[in-house]
């Protein structure tokens, strides 16, 4: 089986957030079961800086609307990537400071017709998995200009938020007919959806989790485009994300000072004692560590943790942020770590390593998403013997099992609503279970024998591609 991956980030090349993480390690694990899996990226300014050795092997030239593009395709190992330098030689992937780039839909319309193309010249496929809406448009482009061809297209939804919703007038612009722009294509409340266009068009949908799956299907979750799934329920199915194994793990972890392992946790003990040291958090034993990395929005419940941060910090706890996001959440948590010297730390930016010690370093894990379609930090955490916090929603219901209160046992602590009161009363239960060192070390060493490697969803993805009915 011939597959290529469509997506505008991976690691180890360019990250924004989970999707990078999960076209970074999900072909891979594939690979490794067999399918011969290749993946396609746009070869952006921050991956040229890296001075990587590139094989050029092939230019080519679309047209989309008047305007033809000329463009170059480089390969590195299973990684193609398609150079337009006017389109992608900026300094942020989507967006600057200032806002998301104007001409985002030309540049990902750009990508997803220039990426078929290349596919079709590399000899073709039988499955084209594209991810979100920066790819969205090539089922779209494949059944209206080559209605012949044999591959079929898959869609994952990382995050249904986001849709790429542009003006309707972008329809004739990126080359596709008129007919494409109706209340069962690509119109969506007199936008035109990108997102929308791969629902419609791809031969199966998927997203990243069971339970995401279900609740995109709901008004509050489907983001008005719950209708639209509900003609395609049949094609539509939820696999949960898996975590590199290789690249989360407290035994080998380069950005360490201490490794430790579920078997050895005393390197996981000065890992917090350094941190805190460094981060100038007042050392108490006696006083959990709670962190949050995360992108700093709505989506993530920082209202929710705002709300009950002052109530939070009459608790016994030291509290670690990282992250950047939201101007206006970012003033307010910094006006709070301000009231809360040496026991509340925010770090407005993005720094992997630091987030690899502050997993290793924290006690309880914060998550509590108004949505999650699957979550990646609280697989993270887990595997770093952080027992997580969060609220019942996407993959965190499937991955988080409340701390029963007979039998004491699951891996983490959870909660219902979206309210800071519910989110204060499961920290206070965090803060009681870690009173309880015997009861807490239970817990960690469940969620630290957790398995979110990959292998298993690998199959599952393997199995969905076969239920397609492949031929070549």
């Amino acid at each position: 089986m011939r597959v290529f991956f469509v997506a505008s980030e991976a690691v180890p090349y360019v990250k924004t957030g989970g999707l990078g993480d999960v076209v970074g390690s999900l072909p891979p694990a594939l690979h490794a079961l067999g399918p011969d899996t290749f993946l396609i990226l746009p070869l952006y300014r921050a991956i040229m800086d890296q001075s990587l050795e590139l094989e050029h092997v092939m230019n080519g030239s679309v047209t989309l609307g008047e305007r033809a593009f000329s463009y170059a395709v480089f390969r590195r190992e299973q990684t193609y990537f398609i150079a337009q330098n006017d389109l992608f030689d900026r300094d942020g992937l989507y967006n600057t400071r200032d806002g998301d780039y104007s001409d985002n839909w030309l540049r990902f319309a750009f990508f997803a017709r220039a990426a078929l193309e290349t596919i079709i010249a590399l000899g073709g496929a039988d499955i084209i998995h594209v991810n979100d809406w920066q790819a969205a448009l090539l089922p779209v482009y494949l059944r209206e200009l080559y209605p012949e061809r044999h591959e079929k297209t898959l869609l994952t939804i990382h995050n249904i938020a986001y849709q790429g919703l542009f003006s309707a007038d972008v329809v004739p612009q990126v080359g596709l007919p008129d007919s494409v722009f109706t209340i069962r294509g690509l119109e969506f409340y007199g936008k035109a959806n990108f997102l929308k266009g791969g629902i419609v068009w791809a031969d199966r949908i998927n997203t990243v989790s069971p339970t995401y799956a279900r609740e995109i299907l709901t008004d509050e979750y489907g983001y008005r485009l719950n209708g639209i799934l509900e003609t395609r329920r049949q094609q539509l199915s939820g696999i949960l994300n898996g975590i590199d194994y290789d690249y989360w793990n407290p035994a080998s972890d380069n950005a360490l000072p201490h490794l430790y392992s579920e078997g050895s946790l005393s390197g996981k003990t000065r890992d917090k004692e350094s941190l805190l040291h460094e981060a100038g958090i007042t050392t108490d034993p006696d006083r959990p560590l709670f962190v949050m990395v995360s992108r700093l929005v709505a989506q993530k419940g920082l209202d929710i943790l705002l709300g009950a941060l002052d109530a939070m910090m009459s608790l016994p706890v030291s509290l670690a942020i990282l992250g950047t996001g939201d101007p206006g959440l970012e003033a307010a948590l910094e006006q709070k770590a301000a009231a809360y010297p040496g026991r509340f730390i925010l770090n407005r930016r993005f720094d992997e390593n630091l987030a690899h010690r502050l997993y290793a370093a924290s006690d309880f894990f914060l998550m509590p998403s108004r949505f999650e379609p699957c979550g990646l930090s609280q697989m993270i955490a887990l595997r770093y013997g952080s027992i997580p916090v969060v609220r019942k929603t996407g993959g965190l219901r499937d991955t988080v099992q409340d701390v029963h209160p007979k039998t004491g046992l699951g891996n983490g602590i959870t909660f219902d609503d979206a309210t800071p009161s519910d989110f204060l009363e499961a920290v206070r239960r965090a803060v009681a279970l870690y009173a309880d060192q015997n009861s807490y070390r239970r817990i960690q060493s469940i969620g630290m024998g957790c398995d979110f490697s990959w292998q298993a969803s690998a199959k599952e993805y393997l199995e969905l591609y076969h239920a397609m009915e492949v031929t070549r």
